[in-house]
């Protein structure tokens, strides 16, 4: 509830501020059971029973009941790989909550990926709220990712909110996003 609420509040917020809003389209989804990991130091994905066949397609977002966990980036007709938020070629544009800081979330191939880019100046404190930004097109605003676990000289550490470790289900939702850059379906 307390996801639910300081979304409504920071949604309430930006429409204020707003004249003719146009609303998202209504969200599509299918759940999907996970029936594979890499488990390689290399590639952070995992194996859905569900492909082109239930209408997943590449590049929707995969997400839980306590976040995002990543997107999809290859399609069969029943199956679906999704890459990780922890993979190293994860880039996914996020803010700070709290400041409404731009950065991107980037993987590392542990199980806490970093945030990359910010602005100069720009103040992060470990306990702050990392959710999607909406930016590119790829993830609707807002979608939960994680807190900020550590702030060094070595970089920004986020602790996502899943741990890959433990999923089971996950549900892949199209919320009528083209992208930046459209991908071709395969």
């Amino acid at each position: 509830w307390q996801d639910a609420a300081r979304r409504l509040e920071a949604e309430n917020q930006a429409l204020r501020g707003m004249l003719n809003f146009q609303p998202a389209p209504e969200a599509r989804f299918v759940t999907a059971r996970v029936i594979g990991d890499t488990g390689g130091a290399f590639v952070h994905s995992v194996i859905l029973n569900a492909g082109a066949d239930a209408g997943v397609l590449r590049g929707q977002a995969a997400v839980t009941g306590a976040g995002l966990i990543g997107r999809v980036t290859h399609v069969g007709s029943r199956s679906a790989r999704v890459l990780l938020l922890t993979d190293i070629n994860s880039h996914i544009p996020v803010l700070i909550e709290s400041t409404r800081t731009r950065a991107i979330l980037a993987g590392t191939n542990r199980s806490h990926p970093r945030l990359i880019h910010l602005p100069p100046g720009a103040q992060v404190s470990p306990g702050q709220r990392v959710v999607t930004s909406g930016h590119a097109g790829v993830f609707p605003a807002r979608l939960p990712v994680g807190v900020v676990a550590a702030v060094s000289d070595a970089g920004i550490t986020i602790q996502p909110f899943v741990e890959a470790s433990r999923l089971e289900y996950v549900v892949v939702v199209n919320y009528g996003l083209d992208g930046v850059l459209k991908l071709p379906q395969k």
